[in-house]
């Protein structure tokens, strides 16, 4: 659904019913909702690309040289969590690439 369009009000409204034991949870949904991170998608890949970079950077940083060597009984799991971390930054930027490839008109809605 494209905003503005002449069918829908694609105006976003959150109505909540809280707890008074849970009062912070509709503080806490305004708060993400409110973050460009969670709400635009260009805006949100570009965050995860740069956590994910952060991440593979930070085990760069403390590899142990000699780890190879010793080993660790996390070793195997260790090298999965990278891999998964690798194969998301690699969905995250082929999804930027897309992105950029779409022309900024498409990106508009159709005026009659």
């Amino acid at each position: 659904m494209h905003d503005p369009n002449d069918l829908y009000d694609t105006t976003f409204r959150l109505f909540t019913l809280q707890s008074p034991f849970l009062r912070g949870k509709t503080q806490r949904a305004i708060n993400l909702l409110s973050d460009e991170r969670f709400v635009d998608l260009d805006a949100n890949l570009h965050y995860f690309e740069k956590r994910y970079d952060a991440i593979l950077a930070q085990r760069d940083e403390r590899r142990d040289a000699m780890a190879s060597v010793r080993g660790t009984p996390f070793r195997r799991v260790e090298g999965l969590h990278y891999d998964y971390i690798r194969s998301q930054r690699a969905e995250v930027q082929f999804m930027l690439n897309r992105i950029a490839e779409i022309p900024e008109a498409s990106n508009q809605p159709a005026h009659k």
